[in-house]
C-alpha cells in the first residue's frame, strides 16, 4: 500500500492529466476526436520547448524574463532571412536564426554572471532591447510572405511524420530525450541542478558555476528559438508580439513539472506531462464555452496552484 502511495505522491499530475482528459470527454464526446487530440499534442508541443529550456536555467537557480520575447526574435528572424535576403534554404535559415538566439542567451549570461545584475533584472531589461529588435525587423507589423518563403516553411509547424504524426510531436520528443539524457545521464548536465541547489558547494569542489550558468541561459535562448520558428510555422506568419502570451503557460508547466517525479526539483519529465495538461485544458475549455475570461482564470489558477505546491513541496523537505 504505501509502495502505492508513493508512486501516486510522484505521479499525481499525471493521473491529474489523465482525469481531466476523461472528464472533457464525457462533457464534449468531441474532445476524444483525433484531429482534436492531435490539435492538444501540437498546441503542447511549442509551450513544451520552451518549457525544457527554461528548465535548463530553472535547474542553475535563475530565471529568464527574455523568453517570450525571444520566441518572437526567432519568428521575425526566419521570416526576415527567408523574405527580404537572397537566402531561400530553410535549413540553413533555421541554423542562422538559432545561432543568433545563442548569441542573446550569452548576452543575459553576460550581463548576469559577469556584470552582476540579478538575472530577474537583467533578463528583464533584455526583454525590451529583445522585442524593440523584432519590432524593428518587420516594422512592428506582422510578416506574411507566403509566396517570398519556401514551401519547408511550413512543415516544422504544419507537416506531418508518415501521413500521421504532426511534426511539432516529433520535434519536442527529440528534444525532450536529449535535454533529458543530457540534464540526467551526463556529468556536465548534472552540474546544472548542483549549481541550483549549492553554488558555494560547488565553487568549493571545482564545479564552475558562472559557466553552468552561461550554458543554462544558453540553452534556453536556443529552444525558445526553436518554439518561435515553430509557431510561426504554424501560423504561416511571423509577428513582434507572437511570444509574449507564451511566457506564462510555458512558466507554468516548468512549475507544474517540479511536482512530478522529482518532486521539488525542475525535471524535463515533469515539464512535458505539465505542458500537455496546459494544452488540455486550454483546448477543452475552448470546447465547452466561448468565455474569454474563463481561460485566464484558469491559466492564473494554474500557475499560482503550481507555485504553491513547489513552496509547500520544499517547505515539506526542510522539516
Amino acid at each position: 500500500m504505501e509502495k502505492w502511495k508513493n508512486v501516486f505522491e510522484k505521479r499525481w499530475l499525471l493521473f491529474f492529466t489523465i482525469a481531466t482528459a476523461v472528464v472533457f470527454g464525457i462533457i464534449s464526446p468531441a474532445f476524444w476526436q483525433l484531429t482534436n487530440i492531435l490539435n492538444i499534442l501540437s498546441s503542447a508541443c511549442i509551450v513544451g520547448v520552451m518549457g525544457v529550456g527554461l528548465t535548463c536555467i530553472f535547474a542553475t537557480g535563475e530565471l529568464d524574463f527574455s523568453a517570450g520575447a525571444q520566441v518572437s526574435l526567432a519568428s521575425c528572424l526566419m521570416a526576415v532571412i527567408l523574405g527580404r535576403t537572397s537566402l531561400d534554404n530553410y535549413a540553413t535559415a533555421v541554423v542562422l536564426t538559432l545561432i543568433i538566439l545563442g548569441f542573446v542567451g550569452l548576452y543575459n549570461a553576460f550581463l548576469h554572471v559577469k556584470i552582476g545584475i540579478p538575472a530577474f533584472i537583467a533578463t528583464l531589461g533584455t526583454s525590451y532591447l529583445v522585442k524593440g529588435i523584432a519590432k524593428a525587423l518587420t516594422n512592428s507589423k506582422t510578416v506574411n510572405n507566403l509566396l517570398q518563403w519556401p514551401e519547408e516553411f511550413t512543415f516544422i509547424g504544419q507537416g506531418y511524420l508518415f501521413g500521421i504524426i504532426p511534426m511539432p510531436v516529433i520535434i519536442l520528443i527529440i528534444v525532450g530525450a536529449i535535454i533529458l539524457f543530457y540534464t540526467e545521464y551526463t556529468r556536465a548536465g548534472k552540474y546544472l541542478y548542483a549549481v541550483g541547489s549549492n553554488l558555494t558547494a560547488c565553487d568549493y569542489i571545482g564545479i564552475d558555476g558562472k559557466l553552468q550558468k552561461v550554458k543554462g541561459f544558453v540553452i534556453t535562448a536556443v529552444l525558445c528559438g526553436l518554439a518561435g520558428i515553430m509557431q510561426g510555422s504554424q501560423m504561416n506568419a511571423a509577428s513582434p508580439t507572437l511570444g509574449e502570451n507564451m511566457f506564462v503557460p510555458a512558466l507554468t508547466t516548468v512549475f507544474l513539472g517540479a511536482t512530478y517525479g522529482k518532486i521539488g526539483v525542475f525535471n524535463v519529465p515533469g515539464t512535458l506531462v505539465g505542458a500537455v495538461l496546459y494544452a488540455l485544458i486550454n483546448q477543452g475549455l475552448l470546447m465547452i464555452t466561448s468565455e474569454l475570461w474563463l481561460k485566464n482564470y484558469v491559466q492564473g489558477g494554474m500557475l499560482l496552484f503550481a507555485l504553491m505546491m513547489v513552496i509547500v513541496i520544499r517547505e515539506k523537505g526542510r522539516k
